[in-house]
């Protein structure tokens, strides 16, 4: 029988940073005493199913990481699944709290293929922050559907202000990668389009969103440009791919350890640690970068790239002024 138990402890002392401080875990969430606490981990004596569960849970690890699974067969988990406001805070909570774990590992790769714009950059602007948000909740909660609220009458709460801000401020500590193609940018324009013709945001708040948009592709030219962020140690890297269209998944690798975040409802996300499919997605992530086009290294495809945006962003504002 293979030592699951020990491959568990492995990964709970390093998520813990030490056996002193996982012990004192271990004794006020299981209630074990201090020397029953020590046997289990030196696997003196067995832990059980549930003290197990528990210990994961509360790392926020998922147990197919000591889990050999059959070749046809992976364990995934799911970050919660959002409805509310509420849920949407959570979310920004586990977002900050997971980039904070790895923003000081000097190694770490973080790869974003980006179907829409990442959300980091929204969180940065005012208005584009809140029009995001009233977006996500107009499809993923109910009760907010149902009520005809503008733009204009949405008031977004200061605490979730604050944590969108703090999550792209995390973010930017965070060296990265991105894949973007010509149509990343389309959502977002739509999404605009669809509340202004149901008369749901006035022309006023559609031309400031669209100056913040500018400022926003302003932004991310020019650390594409430096390939550093916010002018730190950290490292941006830039591509571009017109052969597929990405799915907004990101692959996370540092020290030993691989994650793969796949979304399957807007803001939701499965995940899994499962060592095959992660090498595996990796591997596809290498045909993908060398069919990419790194736009810190060519001028030209780089400025061609970015001038398309700002031209749909200018369609956009001639569309809406024509209006006036």
């Amino acid at each position: 029988m293979k030592n699951y138990q020990k491959k568990l402890f492995d990964i709970l002392l390093k998520e813990s940073e030490g056996r002193k401080k996982l012990v004192d875990i271990m004794i006020d969430k299981l209630a074990l005493s201090n020397d029953t606490a020590y046997r289990r981990i030196s696997g003196k004596s067995y832990i059980t199913l549930n003290e197990g569960i528990s210990l994961a849970s509360h790392f926020g690890i998922s147990l197919d990481s000591i889990h050999d699974s059959n070749i046809n067969n992976a364990v995934v988990s799911k970050v919660h699944d959002i409805y509310n406001i509420d849920d949407l805070e959570k979310y920004f909570e586990s977002s900050i709290y997971n980039l904070q774990k790895v923003k000081n590992t000097s190694d770490v790769e973080f790869i974003y293929a980006a179907k829409d714009i990442p959300l980091f950059y929204f969180m940065k602007f005012e208005n584009l922050q809140k029009f995001k948000i009233y977006t996500w909740l107009k499809l993923m909660d109910t009760e907010f559907f149902s009520r005809r609220i503008s733009f204009e009458e949405f008031e977004l709460p200061e605490k979730i202000k604050r944590k969108g801000q703090l999550l792209s401020e995390v973010y930017h500590d965070v060296s990265s990668t991105e894949i973007w193609s010509n149509v990343t940018i389309h959502a977002l324009i739509e999404q605009i389009i669809y509340f202004y013709q149901l008369e749901m945001i006035s022309i006023d708040s559609v031309l400031k969103i669209c100056d913040e948009i500018m400022c926003m592709l302003e932004f991310i030219e020019k650390e594409t440009t430096n390939e550093k962020k916010n002018n730190k140690n950290t490292y941006f890297k830039l591509y571009q791919n017109d052969l597929l269209i990405m799915n907004n998944s990101v692959f996370i690798k540092f020290s030993d350890q691989k994650m793969l975040f796949l979304p399957y409802n807007i803001l939701s996300y499965y995940y899994t640690l499962d060592e095959r499919v992660c090498n595996n997605y990796e591997k596809s992530l290498e045909l993908i970068l060398k069919n990419s086009e790194l736009l810190s290294a060519n001028n030209k495809a780089r400025n061609i790239f970015f001038n398309k945006m700002y031209k749909r962003v200018e369609e956009l504002k001639r569309f809406i002024e024509i209006k006036l």
